[in-house]
């Protein structure tokens, strides 16, 4: 069963009852150069690109090449790493962060960031494999292999980032409420997973709706168990539609530095 940490933080667990759900739903993505990336993207909603080059702004020119005219807002580029790391469970990205610039509010990040660009700059020595699983796959097999959990995912609202414990700074204090799948006013799906979502303040059914979202989180963490591994080498760009799409990675020894861009397009509303 899925616990939760003194940070508020969930790790789900995986149910040998779960497996037949998440087997199959795990993805290698193709490599295509970046004049070939936009064609791979829009058949598969996600690409590899090799050899992009050492310098982190490939990111930028990369999401101009591929989204072109649909490119709306980009978030900037944050580098991430580390030494020695723990696993990173499936997730996908967007973070609820602002900002007053001269009594404007500016939105930093933004929950529905739909693409994730990412630049492997130094690869772990050993371990850090990535791991992708296709969210709409793994909803459309709960449609007739779990019907109850798939009727909670699409059809009740959970407080998304309910149980952080102690959130930085510029993360607004109201709840942000929204269902762990649901479609943009253009009728796009969106596949979201949090390690801190909640029931909805005052939820009268509480407890059933806690046990639903520990349930979904069980069923990541099976889904991450078995998916095939994939290794990004130095100048690697993974390209990916963040709707569509959690990532994680493996664990890691040595150092491992990634840069990341998120953006939306046109196609987020």
């Amino acid at each position: 069963m899925a616990e939760t940490g003194t940070d508020g933080r969930r790790r789900g667990e995986p149910r040998p009852e779960l497996k037949d759900l998440v087997d199959g739903t795990g993805v290698v993505p193709r490599r295509a150069t970046s004049t070939g990336a936009r064609e791979v993207l829009a058949e598969d909603g996600v690409v590899l690109v090799p050899d992009a080059g050492d310098d982190p702004e490939a990111l930028v020119v990369l999401a101009a090449t591929v989204l072109g005219g649909r490119l709306r807002e980009l978030f900037g580029i944050r580098p991430q790493g580390g030494t020695d790391s723990p696993v990173l469970g499936l997730h996908n990205d967007g973070a609820y962060l602002e900002a007053d610039v001269h009594g404007r509010t500016v939105q930093l990040r933004d929950p529905d960031e739909d693409y994730l660009l990412m630049h492997c700059s130094v690869p772990a020595p050993s371990g850090g494999d990535s791991v992708l699983v296709d969210g709409y796959a793994l909803v459309d097999r709960l449609a007739d292999g779990h019907p109850e959990l798939h009727a909670f995912l699409t059809g009740c609202d959970v407080d998304f980032f309910g149980s952080r414990v102690n959130p930085p700074r510029g993360v607004p204090d109201t709840p942000l409420l929204r269902r762990m799948v649901e479609h943009t006013r253009g009728g796009r799906r969106a596949v979201r997973a949090s390690d801190y979502a909640l029931p909805v303040p005052r939820e009268p059914h509480w407890d059933e709706h806690l046990g639903r979202i520990e349930e979904y989180a069980d069923l990541l963490a099976g889904a991450y168990e078995v998916a095939p591994r994939f290794r990004m080498d130095a100048g690697d760009v993974l390209l990916l539609d963040n709707y569509r799409y959690l990532h994680g990675r493996d664990a890691f020894t040595g150092s491992r530095a990634l840069h990341v861009l998120s953006v939306r397009s046109t196609d987020a509303f």
